[in-house]
C-alpha cells in the first residue's frame, strides 16, 4: 500500500487482493478499533487507530474485502443512471440519509411531505416527472433556508462576534459557501442540505473564521481547528459522501 495523495485530513491509498485493486482514504483517529464505510459514490473511507501499521490495515481489508466489494457493487446500480428521475421508486439524499421518493395524484393540493422514511410527492399534473422535479427542488430550498438558519445560529455560540452575519442559499458548483466581509453575509450551497448537520456545522463554521481572518493561513486553520478540531476528517467526508 502506498501513499499516493491527502485529500482533506485523509491519504489515499491502493489496496491489491485476489488480483483486485481498488484505493481507498485513510483517517487515523484517536480510536482502538478500525472501521470502513463504502459511500455512495463507491469511495471508501477506512478509519485507524494512530497507531496502527500498514500490515494491521492490509488484514482489516482482507478481511472485508468480500464486504467492500459487495456494497460497492450495490451502489454502482445507482450511479450507472443518468442523473435523477423523479418517479416513485427513486432516492434522494436529505440531511445525510437517503429516502425512497413516493409519487402520488392529488387533484387539490401540490406539496411534498417526509415521514416515515419515504419522501413523498402530491401533485395535480398529469406528467407526473416535470411538476414532481419542480416540488422537489422548490422543497430542498425551503428545508436549506430553515435549517441552514438553525444551523448558523448555533455555529456563531462559538464565536464572539457582535453580530450575527446573515447568510443566503445559492446554487454553487465549485463551493460549499463563501463569505462577504462587505455585506456581512455568509453563502451556502443548496446541496448542502443533503448533508449531515455536523458536515452542514463544519462548512458554516468554516466561514464564520473567515469573519476573523479573509485568508486561509496559519492564523485562519488555527482558529477553524480550535473552534472544530475534527474539520479536515469532516472535510473528506463531506467531499466523498456528495462528490466523489
Amino acid at each position: 500500500m502506498n501513499t499516493e495523495l491527502k485529500i482533506g485530513g485523509a491519504l489515499k491509498r491502493r489496496f491489491t487482493y485476489q488480483n483486485v485493486a481498488f484505493d481507498f482514504h485513510l483517517l487515523r483517529e484517536d480510536r482502538k478499533t478500525l472501521s470502513a464505510t463504502v459511500f455512495p459514490s463507491q469511495a471508501l473511507v477506512v478509519k485507524a487507530p494512530s497507531v496502527a501499521g500498514d500490515e494491521r490495515i492490509h488484514d482489516f481489508l482482507r478481511r472485508k474485502f468480500r464486504w467492500i466489494l459487495k456494497q460497492q457493487r450495490y451502489f454502482a446500480q445507482f450511479r450507472a443512471q443518468r442523473g435523477k428521475r423523479f418517479v416513485s421508486g427513486e432516492s434522494f439524499r436529505y440531511r445525510g440519509r437517503s429516502y425512497k421518493l413516493l409519487v402520488r395524484k392529488d387533484a387539490s393540493n401540490e406539496r411534498v411531505s417526509l415521514q416515515h422514511g419515504t419522501l413523498t410527492v402530491f401533485t395535480t399534473a398529469r406528467k407526473h416527472s416535470t411538476s414532481t422535479g419542480e416540488l422537489i427542488t422548490a422543497w430542498y430550498m425551503d428545508r436549506a433556508n430553515r435549517v441552514f438558519s438553525e444551523r448558523l445560529s448555533d455555529c456563531c455560540r462559538l464565536f464572539d462576534h457582535g453580530e450575527i452575519p446573515g447568510f443566503m442559499v445559492k446554487r454553487m458548483i465549485r463551493r460549499w459557501g463563501s463569505y462577504s466581509q462587505k455585506t456581512n453575509r455568509i453563502i451556502l450551497n443548496h446541496e448542502l442540505i443533503k448533508a449531515s448537520s455536523r458536515h452542514i456545522d463544519y462548512v458554516i463554521i468554516h466561514e464564520l473564521c473567515h469573519v476573523t481572518h479573509r485568508k486561509h493561513g496559519r492564523p485562519f486553520y488555527d482558529l477553524l481547528a480550535s473552534k472544530l478540531p475534527e474539520w479536515e476528517k469532516l472535510k473528506t467526508e463531506l467531499e466523498l459522501s456528495l462528490l466523489g
